[in-house]
């Protein structure tokens, strides 16, 4: 409370008795100075501390930094701020001189690490010790630390290929591509969440794969995995966590949360898992679920606007994977590609024919193409040149037989390369493949 007297002339005066300042700390203003009681300054503030050596150095004020801190600091930065560039250190001097730690206070600021990170904080320098540089279990593929989405229709085989996957590291299967395993061999986290404990249990024992070390996070093998519960996501954190798991499949996104798959919940969800890759640097293998094309979907590559539920789901996933079948007409055969990569160029497609067996790879197969007049004149060409050279009369004569013009033959021949040949003395021109052609010659 200021108490009033009057002084000689009859004006009144505010007494040396301490206000309470609005931080709740006791204030004194002396000759327009700031000044703490002794109580306030005896432990140095390191926010404060980062604060001034900022300032000092010619740093710009931040306001909301400054809002933030306690009593007696907030006014001292605040008037520090308030400064002229070189008038910083002389004003932070008479600010704190009746301070009875100030020696402390100026030798924290002078001797601060301008490079360092605020206290609280950290540099990508320490991120780099944490994490290191990005590898690969699966070059080009399967990123260490990282989350990988697999994305397909209902029936393609999802489940299936992630076994395969798993097999890789449970047994150093080589890789889909052929690459060999070169990693130590690991135990795989399988999160089950569609109730197809049994047909996996089913194709692990065919293919081989040793079932004691394929583990599930939950105590009951047959409970689906519900990732929107705080419990299962607790057994998974700590399932993921041990040292003997080299990889970690969740089957699937859209059975994992039992939400809405538009909502933030999904969303949230993937970043989880994103996160669960991270801090256990271990991969990550979700699998998702593609909506049907539609007449809008053109060209017959998949896209990632055709994954299920929010366009953010992809967002935290640095790979995806696309499984399809391109060619309606051997729905046998699939096609697995990388359609997003933030870390690696795009690997070559894979084709892949899942049986009792197991899973065989090879070329990616290709959607089937609407024939034209140009390839019907090449499929000629290529059945009347197999046996040998042909005059050009003769196969005009062919061509004419089979509806073919002569045009439509001109551009087969260039699009086959033909090699064309004239006979001087005889005064004919004969085409010929272009192996039989150099023959020839």
């Amino acid at each position: 409370m200021t108490h009033r007297t009057q002084s000689p002339n009859n004006q009144p005066k505010e007494s040396a008795t301490p206000r309470a300042d609005t931080r709740g700390e006791a204030t004194d203003r002396t000759d327009g100075m700031l000044t703490k009681h002794p109580q306030s300054t005896t432990i140095v503030n390191p926010a404060a501390i980062a604060l001034l050596t900022s300032l000092i150095a010619g740093s710009t004020a931040d306001q909301a930094a400054i809002a933030a801190l306690p009593e007696p600091w907030h006014s001292l930065v605040e008037r520090v701020a308030k400064a002229d560039g070189q008038g910083r250190l002389p004003t932070l001097k008479a600010a704190v001189s009746s301070w009875p730690n100030a020696s402390d206070v100026l030798r924290a600021v002078l001797a601060a690490d301008l490079d360092a990170p605020p206290p609280g904080g950290t540099s990508w320098a320490d991120l780099d010790q944490a994490i290191g540089p990005v590898t690969f279990a699966w070059q080009g593929w399967l990123p260490v630390g990282l989350l990988t989405i697999l994305a397909g229709e209902t029936g393609t085989g999802k489940s299936a290929l992630m076994l395969r996957i798993a097999a890789s590291l449970l047994l150093g299967w080589p890789w889909p591509d052929g690459t060999p395993y070169t990693g130590g061999t690991s135990k795989v986290l399988w999160c089950e969440a569609e109730a197809a404990q049994a047909i996996n249990l089913d194709r692990a024992k065919r293919w081989g794969l040793p079932l004691d070390r394929i583990l599930t996070p939950l105590a009951d093998p047959l409970a689906d995995v519900q990732l929107d519960t705080p419990e299962h996501r607790q057994a998974v954190q700590v399932a993921a966590q041990r040292p003997d798991v080299g990889l970690i499949i969740v089957d699937s996104l859209r059975a994992a949360q039992r939400g809405d798959e538009n909502s933030s919940e999904q969303v949230e969800l993937v970043l989880w898992l994103a996160a669960l890759a991270r801090d256990n640097n271990k991969p990550v293998l979700l699998s998702h679920h593609l909506r049907k094309r539609g007449l809008q979907d053109t060209g017959d590559a998949v896209t990632l606007d055709r994954l299920r539920g929010s366009s953010a789901i992809v967002q935290p996933a640095r790979i995806v994977w696309a499984l399809d079948c391109p060619n309606p007409l051997s729905p046998e055969r699939k096609r697995l590609s990388v359609i997003k990569s933030n870390i690696a160029r795009f690997p070559t497609p894979l084709g892949l024919s899942i049986s009792d067996a197991g899973v065989e790879f090879g070329i990616a197969p290709e959607p089937p193409r609407t024939e034209t007049k140009t390839d019907r004149g090449c499929d000629l060409l290529k059945s009347l040149l197999s046996h040998g050279p042909m005059q050009v009369t003769e196969l005009e004569r062919e061509a004419e037989s089979a509806g073919i013009s002569w045009d439509t033959i001109k551009r087969a021949k260039e699009r086959l390369g033909i090699v064309a040949t004239r006979d001087g003395r005889r005064k004919v021109w004969t085409w010929a493949l272009p192996l039989q052609g150099l023959n020839e010659q």
